[in-house]
């Protein structure tokens, strides 16, 4: 491995297990001085709503500014942020504050995803993104494990501090990466609604004219709200109808997390065509929601949780690589964040229904519709790989 993919992974490792500690003792905080549950959900809401505010216009400053330094500048906000959330204890400046973080993480989300697609050379691309799901799966496993040390040994407001020191090191990694990453679009280009307007009928035209690329950001984008969907079920559906302890659940946990680092190291060891990975990776998180939804016990459970958790990497590997080699550098960033943008308003929507279903219905009964609905999304990549296997034959698929 080269030494900027280096720097990269462990600035991308250091950032991710930051964000775990943080959001965990963020949620403690608030707990601590409201004393509401109610109050912390509201937490939940800043990412979406950050992404609706931000990926109408974001995707046009990423495509015309130094990205290096788009991103440096980034993490630079965050910290000034997060050192003012430390010493605060009203509310009201909590949400505020928490709510600018979500809105600059939005924007880093992107900046980060176009950089690492122009600073590695195609042919190493899916490897570098097995790395990269190694790393969150890793930080998914790793944050809540060391925040909850940091909660027994200090408080909150430490791992608020710890945070803060990890998004300092992954910002020093960082400024060791290339500088030298732009865009074919003249940089310093003024930012306005009528250029953001232009942007929008760019991305929709290039849209119309390569179907088969809309047609696996579709599909995608219904996979990962079949994944929320579900997901948002999952705690209640362990607790309530599996009757799992609280310890039990969290051991269901650390396997979908173990299932997540496997699938990745896989991913960096055999590497396989992206369509090949999403189509299988559909296929298998299918077979394992199937097992979880029909699951009484927590073995069949856990077996459920480890084959869907290990297929999702495969499925994000698969579609960061394809849209990596499909898509045009110079309207990468544009087009990765109006597609985020419709995801993030059908995510809110489909989660308002799945919210209003649990009155209703059956929670087994929603996660086995929410499964069905995954099934008809493989059926869906079947027919599309079946298609461009017989079809062209490009090296993409």
């Amino acid at each position: 491995m080269t030494r900027v993919k280096i720097y990269l992974i462990i600035s991308l490792f250091m950032a991710n297990i930051g964000e775990w500690i943080y959001f965990i003792a963020l949620n403690l905080i608030v707990l601590a001085i409201t004393n509401s549950p109610a109050s912390v959900t509201i937490l939940y809401l800043f990412a979406p709503i950050a992404t609706l505010l931000t990926n109408s216009w974001a995707g046009s400053i990423v495509d015309r500014v130094n990205i290096k330094r788009l991103i440096i500048y980034l993490y630079l906000s965050r910290v000034v942020l997060m050192l003012i959330l430390v010493i605060t204890t009203h509310l009201f400046t909590i949400y505020l504050l928490t709510f600018f973080i979500s809105i600059f993480t939005a924007i880093y989300t992107n900046a980060v995803f176009v950089y690492s697609t122009k600073v590695i050379v195609q042919n190493e691309q899916q490897r570098f993104n097995g790395w990269r799901s190694m790393t969150q799966s890793a930080g998914f496993i790793l944050g809540p494990m060391i925040a909850g040390l940091l909660f027994f040994i200090g408080t909150a407001k430490l791992a608020i501090i710890i945070n803060i020191i990890a998004l300092m090191i992954a910002m020093l990694f960082f400024s060791k990466c290339p500088n030298n990453i732009t865009s074919n679009i003249i940089i310093g280009e003024r930012i306005t609604f009528k250029l953001i307007k232009s942007d929008w009928i760019d991305v929709s035209s290039y849209a119309r004219k390569h179907l088969y690329v809309c047609s696996i950001f579709i599909m995608n984008g219904f996979f990962i709200l079949c994944l929320t969907a579900i997901d948002s079920l999952e705690a209640a559906f362990a607790t309530a109808t599996l009757q799992l302890t609280e310890g039990s659940y969290g051991l269901l946990v650390s396997v979908a997390g173990a299932g997540f680092i496997i699938g990745s190291i896989c991913n960096i060891k055999w590497l396989v065509k992206p369509i090949t990975a999403m189509f299988y990776g559909v296929l298998f998180c299918s077979i394992g929601y199937l097992l979880y939804g029909l699951a009484n016990n927590w073995w069949l459970a856990a077996v459920g949780f480890f084959i869907l958790s290990f297929a999702i990497s495969f499925v994000n590997v698969g579609f960061t690589t394809y849209i990596q080699k499909v898509l045009p550098l110079a309207i990468l960033g544009r087009f990765i964040a109006i597609f985020s943008l419709i995801e993030a308003m059908t995510t809110i929507a489909v989660l308002l229904l799945f919210t209003i279903g649990t009155q209703i219905f059956a929670l087994r009964a929603l996660v086995l519709f929410g499964t069905c609905l995954l099934w008809m999304l493989t059926l869906l990549y079947g027919a599309y790989y079946i298609k461009y296997r017989k079809g062209n034959g490009s090296a993409v698929y």
